[in-house]
Parts: C-alpha cells; structure tokens; sequence
C-alpha cells in the first residue's frame, strides 16, 4: 500500500514545534528562566546580559527580572542586587526600568558597580510571576549561575598599574575564598614575568602572565618547591618584553 503525504499536515506539526521551541510564552512566569547571552568583567564593574527570546509583552504572568549577586568570599548565598518589576511606571522607585520594545532593545543588561577587582563574585538572573511577587525561581537561578568572575582593569600596555591585592594580605581576612591563600597581581600587560623575592634578594617563586583578556595573575603564597612562605616582607618584579621592568612589595602577615 503506498502511504500518501500531506503537506499542509506536516507544515503545520512542523509549526507547532518551531514555536514550541522558540516561543515558550503559555508557561508561567516561573517556569520561564532568561537566556544569559555573555558576563562581562571590567575595572570595578561587572555585567551581566540575557534575553527571553520574545517580547516580555507576550509572556503569561511576567512580573520582571531579578539580578543575583554572590559574593563568593564572603557568603555562600545569592543576594538580590536588583529587581526590575514589569509595569512600573515611577522612575524614582526601585524596580524601574524602561523595558524599551524586544525589537529595539531585545538584550537586557545589568551592571554592578563598585565592586573589588580580583575578588570573586557569582551573578544570575530570574524572572518571576507578576502574581506571586515573592516567588524566586531557584532552579533557572542556578542554571544562570556566572560561576567565578573577577572584576578586573583589563590588559594594560604599560607597567605603572600593577599592584598586589590585598596588600598587606591577612589570613584571616574575608579576602579568603574556600581556604585559598592567595593574592592577585594587577595591572598587568598581555604578557609578563612575576619574580618575587625575600628581601634578602633571594628568588621565592617565579610566575609567567599570558593571558590577552586579564590584567590579573594569582600567587598562591608558595615557593617554587609548593611550600607555604613565612610571613614577611617580599619583593616583586614585573618584566614584560618590549615594555620594562616594575618593582614593588608585598607584605604577608598571620
């Protein structure tokens, strides 16, 4: 038996799919979870952008967004860093946002400013229903999760930005992220050599920077050999090829 076709059938499953895909706008608010399209990190400042895909207009019970923050040396929660609730119309208040049409403006953007380069920190967002405004939809916030972002200067093309942070280091400050004892270079150029020694002039450790997107490289507080360093005073210098040299110090106490 020869089976027949039936084009305009098929053409319309195939519709039904397509827009199941990519207009997921019959569920509720908080079963809908923002596409984060990129994270950002700049000098103090970090971003985060996402999309729903559709126009917020269009979505059964929007209420608005909500931005996560974490700040991952000091707490193992997400704070709310801002709302933005679907509606409001007094520029003054808290939640506002112009929320210009999808066609025009179809990427939102937060940014969070005022923040520690070289500290980590986590970002999410969420939506949430305009009927139950207390609702927090966990589950799309911890697939949103940034994981670990470090505010940061960006390459520099010469050496007089670099420092060490924290300066002076203390074990026992917040700066401590899940036990690690560590600091961070920054300021750094693309490519640099970090020598760091006692001031005895003699060389502790040795660390290579390649990175063309960071200004940042981590010391872990160990010698070349893994041990731990004492306390004390240390010196550092900075060599980039076709740039220069750069010296400075780094106190580590208890």
């Amino acid at each position: 038996m020869k089976l027949r076709s039936h084009p305009p059938i098929l053409a319309a499953a195939a519709l039904v799919v397509l827009l199941t895909l990519l207009l997921p706008v019959v569920c509720p608010a908080q079963g809908l979870c923002p596409r984060v399209k990129f994270v950002n990190q700049g000098d103090k400042r970090l971003e985060i952008g996402w999309t729903m895909g559709v126009d917020e207009r269009d979505i059964e019970d929007f209420g608005g967004y909500r931005v996560w923050v974490k700040e991952l040396w000091n707490s193992e929660q997400f704070d709310l860093g801002r709302e933005y609730v679907w509606g409001e119309d007094d520029t003054s208040a808290a939640g506002y946002w112009s929320f210009e049409p999808f066609y025009e403006d179809s990427i939102r953007v937060f940014a969070l400013r005022s923040v520690q380069n070289a500290f980590p920190y986590e970002l999410s967002v969420t939506t949430f229903k305009a009927s139950n405004e207390d609702s927090v939809n966990e589950a799309c916030r911890e697939v949103n999760s940034s994981g670990t972002v470090y505010p940061r200067y960006g390459v520099t093309s010469g050496l007089e930005a670099i420092e060490v942070i924290p300066n002076p280091y203390r074990a026992s400050a917040d700066w401590e992220y899940g036990g690690q004892r560590r600091v961070a270079f920054v300021g750094l150029p693309s490519a640099a050599t970090i020598r760091i020694y006692t001031t005895a002039a003699d060389l502790v450790r040795t660390l290579r920077h390649e990175d063309p997107e960071s200004d940042q490289e981590f010391w872990d507080l160990k010698n070349d050999d893994g041990e731990e360093v004492a306390p004390g005073v240390y010196i550092w210098a900075v060599e980039a090829d076709g740039i220069g040299e750069a010296h400075g110090k780094a106190l580590i106490m208890k």
